[in-house]
């Protein structure tokens, strides 16, 4: 039986296919257990117009909650893509509903691999029901998850 290591120990991450599922990630893995762990969110995308594929997780890391895409992330690329948290779910979103009463977190970084956000301390994520992408200068749902 293998030993694990304090250092070890911290790249445990959530996984995202099934709860209460642990999986050691490998040394590089942007992905940090803390000791809030069981208050951290793990889920996958679900389709809306496009394709989005990877796994997401949403935990508290030095006092801040963070929106973390996994490396396996990839939708395809958009002009205006936008993160938001809407009161709803994902199923009953349309391109036009998702600006109403939800909140912009930030302009998609990249179309493809692992990238933090940084979700304000003016935020309450228990509020929301779902995070998703789209594409506001032309009102299109790309996809999101629900949280």
């Amino acid at each position: 039986m293998r030993s694990i290591t304090k250092a070890a120990f911290a790249s445990f991450a959530i996984s995202a296919a099934t709860l209460g599922t642990v999986t050691v990630a490998s040394a590089g893995d942007p992905v940090v257990a803390t000791a809030a762990a069981n208050s951290a969110q793990a889920g996958s995308f679900k389709k809306s117009s496009f394709n989005i594929n990877g796994d997401w997780t949403l935990a508290q890391e030095n006092g801040q909650t963070i929106f973390r895409l996994s490396e396996n992330f990839k939708t395809k690329n958009g002009p205006d893509l936008k993160l938001f948290l809407s009161p709803n779910s994902v199923g009953d979103l349309t391109g036009k509903t998702v600006t109403q009463d939800g909140v912009k977190l930030a302009v998609l970084k990249s179309s493809k691999g692992a990238q933090d956000y940084i979700i304000p301390d003016t935020i309450d994520v228990s509020q929301f029901k779902s995070i998703v992408i789209h594409c506001e200068a032309f009102s299109k749902l790309w996809g999101g998850a629900d949280l």
